[in-house]
C-alpha cells in the first residue's frame, strides 16, 4: 500500500463508492495553483473534488 495518511479517507471513499475520483489540492503559495491527484491512480475519474485546507468542494464540469 505506502500510500500517505492524508489521502486515506478518499482512497476509502473512492473504494467504498467504486468510484475513481479526482481531487484538485490548492496550494496555499501565491497564484493559487492545484495539484491534481487520481484515486486509484491510472483510472479515468467521474468524480471531481477540490481541497481546500480544512474541506473539501465538488467540481462540476
Amino acid at each position: 500500500m505506502c500510500k500517505e495518511s492524508d489521502y486515506i479517507h478518499i482512497i476509502a471513499l473512492a473504494r467504498a463508492l467504486r468510484v475513481p475520483v479526482l481531487v484538485e489540492y490548492m496550494d496555499r503559495g501565491e497564484g493559487g495553483a492545484t495539484h491534481p491527484h487520481v484515486f486509484p491512480e491510472g483510472s479515468q475519474p467521474r468524480v471531481c473534488l477540490l481541497y481546500r485546507p480544512g474541506h473539501y468542494d465538488i467540481l462540476y464540469k
